[in-house]
């Protein structure tokens, strides 16, 4: 009775809005962990501020990457964009997945959960791998392997139709990229956990294994590759989707997966599992020389699978993926001469290649400048990196005399020259090989593409650091023998700091002459000229994991909470894009909250959290753009104390002075509250912007916690949440105490027990809550917000993400009737048809009898407006469906929301031959950005909803005797305020290739 008691105790705390929590009388205050990774020992031969001349928040270079000089000023320039290029695309999502590597700033709708897509991210890692901090890769390791990556979806042809993972949506080699990030980190723990995981990612690729021949097969766009000369060649019909084949690929991935797999086995002590692993491999690589391997030509070509080719002949065309096998250590000797191509300007020799097929094809360059895509020639970043990097491999590993270190240097150096737009170092889809000029480069889309490495190529081939299990650091250089310097300084290896320093003569760095290896700052190896050195480490440092810092502000949704909120924003911003995890400082692409063109002195920006949530930690990453936005004048942080706002006590604000285009930090005594806000002063002639704002706390990182509703409010019923608490450490958690907390008058009962004494390793607490909303209200739809807390081991904590309870739509809640009609007479006097392209016809209209119908014999789209507006912004408009043209034509749909006139619209849509709904938002006939689709039928009598609440609308379906939510959007302004929905009307809409559509009734109603 005693710990039930205890435990709505601490529920009572979480939930109370005014409540400070100081600690103790006679604690001292812990100090706030540092805002990035500590460097440690190293050298300081670089002007490190100086390198980083024009990049904005410089302190996260100083802290993460490794220092970089060399002679050959492009590479140089094109090594420090493209850790800018990087940063940029780490993007925090929420407290249970952490960080994603995005390839697009805006995900795509062919992306997985949260915005990542899996074809670069082996890339991703082998570049990240030589980040200090550890935890942005660590995280994204996790997204594919165990976490929303992982997860299933739809086996259809936009998203590949032969798996039904995200993980498995392209091929990439995640076994063999975990383990050459643990030869840089030595962290051997890390990659151990994920073994399993590792394995079954592996096995998953069987349902694409010919056991006939030994190999995989795969199609070319789900190696990214839309098109390629192989898919023009062997399924012309469809070069696209098309082309499948045995490809040198997903079999060299899948080899030198096999090959890590077996070596962290072997780190593991599972030597079973090990040799397993070695024979897959060894099978894999007699299969690809067997099958792939053409002696006569040299070169590892693609097979067209049975279906295409009953004879399964090799294509006539090389293409550059001919080198990946060199990528895994898979080519057997006697296969170098292959890499004569690369060099031959008939083969895939370009100034600013190498080209992705070799120029003697005849579909070298077919239709490349036709849309985008094609990968049978233009010059491609992705394809690069990995030629590169079986390069630098041969070059190490292999005595050979087809290429040379020089090769190595030159093609590194195309490469560069290719990351340039207007003078300036710039990374985008694909390159012409032979113009300096990009040729996929989408604005909006494809700018900074995160889709390949450089700076990899530079400190493991160019540079020459080589990654090792043992404790060795192993240098061998493939830099021009004419340079007379070159550094690279504070590379993170192992937990410790390495310095490569060349220096000719001795003249440039003042250390001496030759060849130089520093480990922490110390002299470790030295020799005259250019060559291979050898120099030990000690023992691999690993970071404290027992404890990490969660984003409490994150939310990559757009909807729901946490929510942001201000007192003004401008009208091409948004304020969510403050919250979204995305930190840009510069326009391109557009992602920030400023207050520019605001009529007040001082603005205020903040987030709403829903539920109480601890806070000491505040961070602002400050958007200045040197003209009208800049640093603010000065800013405070305020939090909500349940009647008003107060300012935050205690605030050490670092740095000082409000700095533009840095990261800002508000650190204080934790406290409980529900919401904060930063309230700024507009600096003079000038306003204030945010790209992101953030709120950090420290969680356990050896536990999980899991908020699940399993069963959503109803009327009369409470939902249920279960909490789990899981113990992933190595030792008992002892004293653990749930909590749930629950939005300001909301309650949350434990069914049972809310804490337990000990959970062993490995083991799991769950808690069932009651989770009710204040008593007689009646709740409109949405989504109200939970998040699971716990505490134990004393001072341990742990929180879950967000969960949301659902509420389904009730007329109820929203009393005002404002339009109500069954079309049982003709009361088309009270409607108005919109037509809004001028390619489709308005309908000829029908109205009585039950039904509004709309009809045409060709393309027509009317969107019909009712006779009253919504009068708040918590507005429902709802139609009953009719009756469909059934034509099987793609256009077939009935829309519902709100309309003003034919370029101003908030609807939802339903289309009956695709069986999808979505929504469609257009402002001065501009469509806002509102992706995403729903599976959905809808039957005559079913009810189709948009529901608005404040500035997101979600649209629902009512069949089979119950309410489904579909999509969500955040629209901004667009009908928050009377002066905005001045002029909409409840309405709906028909769009039809040809036919009749009739919907049996619309109702409209506002709070």
């Amino acid at each position: 009775m005693r710990r039930t008691a205890a435990a709505l105790a601490l529920l009572a705390t979480l939930v109370a809005p005014t409540a400070l929590i100081p600690g103790p009388a006679s604690a001292t205050p812990k100090a706030p962990p540092p805002a990035y990774p500590e460097v440690g020992r190293g050298t300081a031969f670089l002007d490190h501020r100086a390198l980083l001349s024009g990049l904005a928040e410089p302190e996260w270079y100083e802290a993460n990457i490794p220092f970089l000089e060399v002679p050959d000023r492009e590479i140089q320039d094109v090594y420090y964009y493209r850790w800018s290029t990087f940063k940029r695309h780490i993007r925090y999502t929420d407290s249970a997945t952490g960080h994603v590597i995005t390839e697009f700033h805006h995900a795509p709708g062919y992306a997985a959960p949260l915005g990542g897509i899996v074809a670069a991210a082996g890339h991703h890692v082998y570049e990240g791998r030589w980040l200090r901090d550890r935890r942005p890769i660590d995280d994204y390791l996790a997204y594919w392997l165990q976490g929303p990556g992982a997860g299933p979806k739809p086996k259809e042809d936009y998203v590949n139709e032969d798996t039904d993972d995200w993980a498995h949506q392209y091929a990439w080699w995640a076994a063999d990229a975990a383990y050459q990030r643990y030869l840089v980190t030595g962290e051997a723990s890390f990659v151990e956990g994920l073994l399993p995981d590792l394995v079954r990612q592996y096995d998953k690729w069987g349902g694409q294994y010919d056991k006939e021949l030994g190999l995989y097969w795969s199609v070319p766009v789900w190696d990214a590759m839309e098109y390629t000369a192989s898919s023009y060649e062997t399924d012309p019909a469809d070069p696209y989707h098309g082309g499948a084949g045995y490809r040198p690929t997903l079999n060299a991935y899948q080899y030198g997966d096999a090959k890590a797999i077996a070596a962290i086995a072997r780190m593991r002590g599972d030597q079973a599992l090990a040799r397993t692993f070695e024979k897959r491999a060894e099978s894999l690589r007699d299969a690809l020389h067997r099958h792939l391997w053409d002696p006569e030509r040299s070169f590892f070509y693609h097979k067209a699978r049975a279906d295409l080719d009953p004879q399964r002949k090799l294509v006539s065309t090389r293409e550059q993926i001919g080198f990946a096998p060199w990528a895994f250590g898979m080519a057997e000797p006697g296969t170098e001469r292959a890499w004569a191509q690369l060099l031959d300007p008939q083969g895939f020799a370009a100034p600013y290649g190498p080209a992705t097929a070799e120029r003697r094809s005849p579909f070298f360059m077919r239709e490349a400048f036709v849309g985008c895509c094609r990968w049978n020639g233009p010059s491609w970043p992705y394809s690069t990196s990995t030629t590169l990097t079986a390069l630098a491999n041969l070059l190490n590993d292999r005595d050979q005399d087809v290429v040379t270190a020089a090769d190595y240097y030159q093609i590194l150096r195309g490469y560069a020259l290719t990351q340039y737009k207007n003078g300036r170092p710039y990374v985008a889809e694909a390159h012409h090989p032979d113009e300096p000029r990009w040729i996929y480069d989408g604005p909006g889309h494809s700018e900074h593409y995160n889709h390949s490495t450089f700076n990899d190529l530079v400190i493991s081939g160019l540079i020459g650091l080589r990654p090792r299990a043992d404790g060795k650091v192993v240098v061998n250089p493939l830099a021009p023998a004419e340079w007379d310097h070159f550094a690279l300084e504070n590379v993170p290896y192992h937990g410790h700091n390495v310095t490569v320093l060349w220096d000719r003569d001795g003249t440039r760095y003042g250390q001496g002459k030759g060849l130089r290896l520093y480990v922490n700052g110390r002299l470790a190896a030295v020799r005259p000229g250019l060559g291979e050195l050898t120099a030990r480490v000690p023992a691999a440092v690993a970071p404290d994991r027992r404890e990490r810092l969660v984003n409490d502000a994150a939310n990559p949704h757009g909807t729901g909470h946490p929510r942001p909120f201000a007192s003004y924003t401008n009208g091409f911003d948004d304020v969510w894009d403050a919250v979204d995890g995305r930190i840009f400082y510069d326009d391109i692409p557009h992602s920030r909250w400023t207050n520019y063109r605001s009529p007040n002195p001082e603005d205020h920006l903040g987030v709403d959290f829903g539920v109480p949530t601890r806070v000491s930690d505040v961070r602002f990453h400050a958007y200045d753009d040197g003209g009208g936005v800049r640093a603010p004048a000065s800013y405070r942080l305020e939090f909500w104390d349940g009647a008003a706002w107060r300012e935050v006590p205690g605030q050490v604000l670092t740095p000082e002075r409000p700095a533009g285009a840095e990261l800002n930090r508000i650190t204080f005594p934790e406290l409980t509250t529900t919401r904060i806000r930063l309230v700024f002063a507009n600096p003079p002639g000038a306003y204030v912007g945010v790209t992101e704002l953030q709120a950090w706390s420290p969680t356990a990182g050896d536990t999980r916690l899991d908020a699940v509703v399993t069963e959503h409010a109803r009327p009369g019923a409470p939902a249920t949440v279960a909490t789990t608490f899981a113990n992933r450490g190595g030792k008992p958690a002892t004293r653990v105490k749930t909590a749930l907390a629950v939005l300001p008058g909301w309650s949350a009962e434990p069914v049972g027990r809310a804490e337990t004494p000990v959970v062993r390793p490995g083991g799991e607490f769950t808690v069932r809550w009651r989770v009710s909303p204040p008593p007689g209200t009646t709740l409109r739809a949405g989504m109200y917000p939970v998040r699971a807390l716990a505490t134990y081991d004393r001072a341990a904590r742990a929180v879950s993400a967000y969960a949301q309870v659902e509420v389904a739509p009730d007329p109820v809640a929203y009393p005002k009737a404002e339009v109500r009609d069954t079309f049982a007479t003709d009361t088309s006097a009270g409607y108005t048809v919109h037509r809004p392209f001028d390619g489709e016809a308005a309908p000829a209209i029908a109205v009585g009898g039950g039904r509004f119908a709309g009809s045409g014999a060709q393309p027509y789209f009317g969107l019909v407006t009712g006779p009253a507006g919504p009068s708040s912004a918590e507005a429902m408009s709802m139609v009953t469906a009719g009756s469909f043209a059934g034509t099987g034509s793609p256009e077939d749909s009935v829309f519902v929301g709100w309309v003003k006139d034919k370029d101003n619209y908030v609807t939802a849509w339903y289309n009956h031959t695709r069986q999808q709904s979505g929504i469609n938002v257009r402002v001065g006939g501009r469509f806002l950005d509102t992706p995403g689709d729903a599976a959905l039928t809808l039957k005559p009598g079913d009810r189709f909803a948009l529901v608005l609440s404040g500035d997101t609308i979600t649209s629902y379906a009512h069949a089979d005797g119950a309410w489904r939510r579909l999509r969500t959007a955040g629209i901004g302004d667009t009908l928050a305020t009377p002066q905005a929905r001045a002029g909409y009307r409840h309405g709906f809409g028909l769009r039809a290739t040809s036919g009749t559509i009739a919907v049996a009734g619309l109702e409209g109603r506002s709070s």
